[in-house]
């Protein structure tokens, strides 16, 4: 069979509710020649069935399954059954707009790049909404950008607004490792290690926020096993910068500071130490390398909380959040 231009990746777990949207949208691409893989993580709902429906009807669909062993898992083993020049991801309960993988792709056969970048939105039974957090990051198309020389792009360190040429993909032997959060740790890497990357003017991903039936990673907030996790990210990657990037350091550790370490300290409020002790012993770790001039630089009120969180005064850190209306 021909070589197909793009192969997305589509690794799913019990999301009935939601994956036939993701599925019509990406049968709609306007860029036709691709192949999407599904790859069911062992579901017990409808699911199966939805993508059985999907593969019967449309050759270009596939499926694999496999026994449950998450979300990391499953990306690998669809990436490598690919076959596309380009490589996308997709979760299953998001919707990729119709031009979106058209609009990257292009952008690469232009630039030569090793992969393009675009905005996101998030998605809900009221429309699509822009993330203040990404407003500045994919403010402006740009080509043959890299994160070096554009240190805004290490906020951008999801996995599914992006087309790798898959060529680069290979040579760098991308996979997934961690449990959960396994985007950073993957996209920061490739980030540094591309010759070159492109950001799209356009909107190419909405994530959903879910309203029903189980929430995702990313909606279980302060649970501690979250929580956790998200610290564990958090210390990857900043290793991976350590060693491969340094001068990003700075840049990755004020938005830590101001971004995860935060949500780690708003979750002691619902959340004794005991149960948050192996996020809190990470979130330690981490800053106890955090560069003083970064910690320095950070608002008072940001400055205050991270004292009494790096040296263990858990009640006061509680009072001084509850103090501040948090």
């Amino acid at each position: 069979m021909p070589t197909p231009t793009l192969s997305v990746v589509v690794p799913f777990y019990n999301v009935a509710p939601y994956f036939p949207e993701l599925l019509e949208s990406l049968a709609h691409q306007d860029l036709k020649d691709i192949e999407v893989i599904l790859v069911d993580d062992g579901s017990t709902d409808t699911s199966p069935q939805i993508a059985t429906a999907w593969v019967a009807k449309d050759d270009r669909f596939s499926l694999i399954t496999q026994h449950n062993q998450g979300l990391s898992a499953a990306r690998n083993v669809g990436a490598e059954r690919a076959t596309g020049t380009y490589l996308a991801f997709a979760d299953s309960d998001d919707v990729v707009p119709t031009t979106a993988y058209r609009a990257l792709v292009e952008s690469l056969e232009s630039t030569n790049s090793d992969f393009a970048s675009g905005d996101v939105r998030r998605l809900d039974s009221s429309g699509t909404h822009r993330h203040p957090r990404y407003a500045e990051v994919f403010a402006a198309p740009r080509s043959r950008t890299h994160i070096t020389r554009d240190q805004d792009l290490i906020l951008d360190r999801m996995i599914w607004n992006k087309v790798f040429r898959r060529s680069f993909w290979d040579r760098h032997r991308f996979a997934f490792s961690l449990a959960q959060y396994e985007d950073a740790p993957v996209t920061v890497r490739a980030h540094i290690e591309a010759r070159s990357v492109d950001v799209v003017g356009q909107v190419v991903y909405h994530w959903r926020i879910r309203e029903a039936g189980e929430r995702s990673i990313t909606q279980r907030l302060y649970e501690p096993d979250n929580i956790a996790a998200r610290m564990r990210m958090m210390v990857v990657t900043g290793e991976i910068l350590r060693e491969h990037a340094p001068e990003l350091l700075p840049v990755y550790e004020r938005d830590m500071c101001l971004g995860d370490l935060r949500i780690a300290m708003l979750a002691m409020l619902e959340n004794t130490d005991d149960a948050m002790a192996t996020a809190l012993e990470l979130g330690r770790g981490f800053l106890a390398r955090v560069d003083e001039q970064v910690i320095e630089r950070l608002p008072e009120v940001n400055r205050h909380r991270l004292a009494l969180f790096r040296v263990g005064k858990s009640e006061e850190l509680r009072e001084a959040l509850r103090a501040d209306g948090q």
